[in-house]
């Protein structure tokens, strides 16, 4: 869709430029000649669909849709600029070993030269910037390395027909550097992009905004002024300062507009140096996207997406200034990489991963890549999900956003090394309501996007149903707080329950050594769905939206390290940990990766046990600190105590048949000095004797 601004700055009605489809996605916008370009990617058809270019000059007046590149060349990550006679479309495609930026500069809409290659390395070069600027052409990208962490590139078209070599603006291998963007000066270009490294301190959680300046003949600098009132550590409610947008005044004015958790900012860089950083939005919080903004006759305007929708905001220019001239050498590099190996314990390989968490796609902060990138090499996590809302504070995701975020998922995806699963959060109504829920579909395919505004997935039974019959699971979450749904249950669809993350651990009411976030549900924790005769396994997993200590709700400064899964997976691939998770091979920790096998009757944990007789059971636990308490859980809170010193446990014992007619769970909860927890998922113990099926051994 598109909407015109006429000179009295009135707007006309929406209306669209492209064919109305469910499958729209990455477009980018340039002024041109007496209208606009406009570029987007479209359809599901490998050769009619794919990168599409348009001129409009209004609703009533568009030129025929041109086919850049077909879908099955896989363009992605649009960039697109323009100057008085040329533009520049610039975007991604996937080949094998990475994705590769590719873009032409022409005169002519109808008329484009073959694409040039704009990166020079194959492995994920992502979110591509472009500028046109004093006969040259500007393009920049993120490139994410094999060591982890990821890099700022720039590369300057002389005139623009000639490729120079790429520069290397910023390159500490385990920092994020993301989502950079361009904006022409009266000598260069303008460059910012977020990081979450900080020179000093080395890595941390929330990111900031970073500004330099590429100068016309090609070199690279920064501002002599430091911007001021960087907060990286704060606990309060809006934290960050990311996804930076340009607009550059008459004088030298540099507007920075950048999203907060909770805010859309503004800081102007002038000749004095940096301005206060201002609120630009209403507060509270919302499901955001990305914002645009550029310098216009009357003001700076600001568009994107907020609650009530998609929202432009005209903002005073500022002060004339002038731009500063001084300039900085760039920060020593940090070699922080680490890679993702796994643990083993009995010889059975146990995978750790964060499998709930949330990036800009709803209501969190960052990117997928970053996100993806954090969990393999800064972590050395084994698995990850990114399960944004499905549909969540009046934002919706539709099917080719969704498609979207599963290519990243795959770009990402290394079976043998690191598994990315597919996931997304289905969000309902609390408590008596059915609460909120991550799917994990089996596949990309957008049928298996179940929304709660769809009259056929918007119930719990609904929601069920429909996962059943594309082969998904569903995990429920912070249950003793949004509800727990016990009426909804399936054994088969809803295999395992989240007990802990950044909200707190939800084992038992007013029990265990991580407490909650408050407000709690009498009879919706973990230990009233077992007392009711439930059967689910445990995961954890963060839920993390990128913020220190999540509002002031999480015990830890880093809320992502707050719940982890762990899987005995056969395999390192998605459907091995899928079937994991679906047989309730797995436990759940408060962040560590704490080793723990149970077993009962040799049968692991998360199994059903008929023994007909006494049982006999084993408590293996490598720690990652000194062990405090360890303890079998079983029916109405009963626990047995079991001897632990050291960081290691390897203990057998024998348990009691249940009475007839009744059965008996138990799980194993390790609990360690520096107050980390593990959960293994509960054995089922039953009375029921099968002498075909006789599961007792000696």
């Amino acid at each position: 869709m598109a909407s015109v601004r006429d000179s009295a700055g009135e707007w006309c009605a929406p209306f669209p430029v492209s064919e109305q489809r469910p499958e729209v996605t990455h477009m980018a916008v340039a002024p041109w000649k007496d209208g606009v370009l406009v570029a987007w990617i479209d359809g599901r058809d490998t050769e009619l669909d794919g990168l599409k270019l348009r001129t409009v000059q209004g609703p009533a007046q568009m030129d025929p849709v041109i086919k850049v590149m077909p879908r099955r060349r896989s363009p992605a990550g649009l960039a697109l600029a323009s100057d008085d006679d040329r533009f520049f479309l610039v975007w991604t495609v996937r080949l094998p070993g990475g994705c590769e930026v590719q873009g032409t500069i022409s005169t002519d809409p109808m008329v484009l030269p073959l694409p040039m290659r704009l990166s020079h390395r194959r492995r994920l070069n992502l979110n591509p910037a472009v500028e046109l600027a004093h006969g040259h052409g500007f393009v920049a990208w993120q490139y994410m390395t094999f060591r982890g962490g990821s890099r700022i590139y720039a590369r300057r078209i002389a005139d623009g027909t000639n490729l120079e070599e790429p520069m290397e603006l910023v390159g500490t291998d385990g920092g994020i550097n993301a989502m950079c963007t361009l904006r022409r000066s009266d000598d260069g270009v303008w460059i910012a992009w977020h990081s979450d490294m900080d020179q000093v301190k080395g890595q941390g959680l929330v990111r900031w905004i970073e500004v330099g300046h590429i100068r016309r003949d090609g070199t690279f600098h920064r501002p002599v002024h430091k911007m001021r009132d960087v907060e990286r550590d704060g606990a309060g409610e809006d934290q960050g300062f990311e996804f930076p947008a340009l607009a550059v005044c008459d004088g030298g004015r540099l507007v920075v507009i950048g999203r907060g958790s909770q805010s859309l900012r503004r800081q102007d860089l002038t000749s004095e140096g940096w301005t206060e950083r201002g609120q630009v939005d209403t507060e509270g919080w919302q499901c955001r996207g990305v914002y645009r903004c550029a310098a216009a006759a009357d003001g700076i305007l600001v568009a994107g997406r907020e609650r009530s929708g998609i929202v432009v905001r005209l903002l005073p220019s500022g002060e004339d200034g002038a731009s500063p001239r001084q300039v900085l050498s760039l920060a020593d590099r940090l070699d922080l990489s680490r890679t993702a190996k796994g643990i083993h314990i009995l010889g059975r390989r146990v995978l750790f991963g964060d499998i709930h968490q949330h990036t800009f796609a709803s209501d969190g902060t960052g990117t997928q890549p970053e996100a993806y990138n954090r969990a393999r090499y800064r972590y050395g996590d084994d698995i990850v999900a990114i399960s944004d809302h499905e549909s969540f504070l009046g934002k919706r995701t539709p099917p080719g956003e969704w498609s979207r975020y599963c290519a990243v998922a795959d770009d990402f995806y290394e079976p043998g090394e690191f598994v990315t699963l597919y996931a997304f959060e289905w969000t309902g109504s609390m408590h008596p309501g059915p609460g909120h829920k991550v799917v994990y579909p089996p596949s990309s395919d957008p049928s298996t996007l179940f929304s709660r505004d769809d009259h056929r997935t918007g119930t719990s039974e609904g929601l069920i149903r429909h996962c059943r019959e594309a082969g998904a699971l569903v995990i429920p979450h912070h249950v003793g707080w949004t509800g727990a749904d016990r009426e909804h249950h399936d054994d088969e669809v809803q295999p395992c329950y989240e007990i802990v993350s950044c909200h707190g651990a939800y084992e038992r009411t007013g029990g265990g050594p991580i407490g909650t976030r408050g407000d709690d549900k009498e009879g919706q924790f973990l230990a009233d769905l077992l007392d009711g005769g439930l059967r689910f396994g445990f995961v954890g997993g963060s839920d993390g939206h990128g913020l220190n200590w999540h509002h002031g709700v999480c015990r830890m400064q880093d809320s992502h390290r707050s719940g982890l899964t762990a899987v005995f997976a056969d395999d390192v691939t998605r459907e091995a940990v899928l079937e994991a998770l679906g047989q309730r091979r797995c436990y759940a920790t408060s962040g560590a990766k704490i080793g723990l096998w149970f077993e009962i009757d040799g049968r692991p944990m998360g199994d059903v046990v008929r023994p007909g007789g006494i049982s006999s059971y084993r408590v293996v636990v490598h720690g990652t600190n000194r062990l405090s308490a360890v303890a079998l859980v079983t029916n109405r809170g009963k626990e047995i105590a079991l001897r632990c010193s050291g960081t290691d446990l390897d203990i057998h014992g024998t348990l009691p048949p249940p009475s007839e007619g009744e059965s008996t769970y138990y799980f194993v909860r390790v609990v360690q000095e520096d107050g980390h927890v593990a959960w293994s998922s509960p054995i089922f113990v039953e009375s029921y004797f099968d002498p075909v099926d006789d599961r007792l051994i000696g």
